[in-house]
């Protein structure tokens, strides 16, 4: 039986061939159908729903009566109306926590090594998320969670999400997007809250791991290219140390 991993590359495999054949929409459909079933099965049995949008095809956790997601339900009906939607869709802020004036110093620059040292912790795992010390200009994408009522029926909606934050000035500032950019989506974002409470607890932490994921695979990344551009670094010094001692020899 293929593995996770073996599955998510089938799903991406598919989304390709879909892409290709983007001028007949019938086989498109169902290549994106079969990717969305192969990355169901990657996620494996879970306690919340894992349902397919019919029509974006992406995974998710409550559908309308017509088989469509959230997202989607709200662009049609903005699409439909002829007019564009002044609704703010960017993901809310984690709020921080901690006495008032330590935030409020965070907020204008004006803490201490300490401070800085708080802040950087409230969103890094040294050495696994990022840099062990505080670095100015760090991004990463941290996750949110929210509520909105279902755009039809009565159902209110949980949302997950991911917002963008650089490190600057002693503090995480919000930025549109990261140099890494968004994470990868595999599980479902949006359910409804009248889900079980271990339901949902459940969503939330597995959503959790696919963000720590995402930032764990950038900073490996970052951390190769610093090892790799340290070791050249120290390459082109023996180099040119060696080629000083030469010099004075023949000198």
């Amino acid at each position: 039986m293929a593995g996770r991993d073996e599955l998510l590359a089938q799903a991406s495999a598919l989304d390709a061939e879909a892409v290709a054949a983007h001028s007949d929409e019938r086989p498109q459909a169902l290549l994106r159908r079969q990717a969305a079933e192969l990355r169901v099965q990657a996620l494996g049995p879970k306690p919340y729903p894992v349902l397919i949008c019919s029509s974006c095809f992406r995974l998710t956790g409550w559908l309308n009566a017509a088989g469509v997601c959230a997202p989607d339900v709200r662009h049609r009906t903005h699409s439909s109306s002829g007019w564009p939607s002044t609704e703010d869709r960017r993901p809310p802020m984690p709020t921080e926590s901690g006495p008032l004036l330590r935030r409020m110093r965070r907020t204008l620059g004006l803490g201490g090594p300490r401070d800085r040292a708080r802040a950087w912790l409230t969103r890094v795992e040294p050495g696994e998320t990022g840099p062990v010390a505080p670095e100015e200009g760090w991004e990463l994408e941290v996750p949110v969670k929210y509520e909105q009522e279902a755009p039809e029926g009565p159902d209110l909606l949980v949302f997950f999400d991911a917002a963008s934050v650089r490190f600057e000035y002693g503090a995480w500032r919000p930025v549109d997007a990261t140099h890494g950019g968004k994470p990868v989506r595999l599980m479902p974002r949006e359910f409804a809250a009248s889900l079980p409470v271990a339901a949902l607890v459940e969503a939330w932490n597995d959503f959790l791991q696919e963000i720590a994921d995402h930032n764990r695979r950038l900073w490996r990344t970052e951390a190769e290219r610093r090892v790799g551009n340290a070791a050249a670094e120290q390459a082109r010094r023996d180099a040119a140390e060696l080629q000083r001692g030469t010099s004075d020899l023949l000198g």
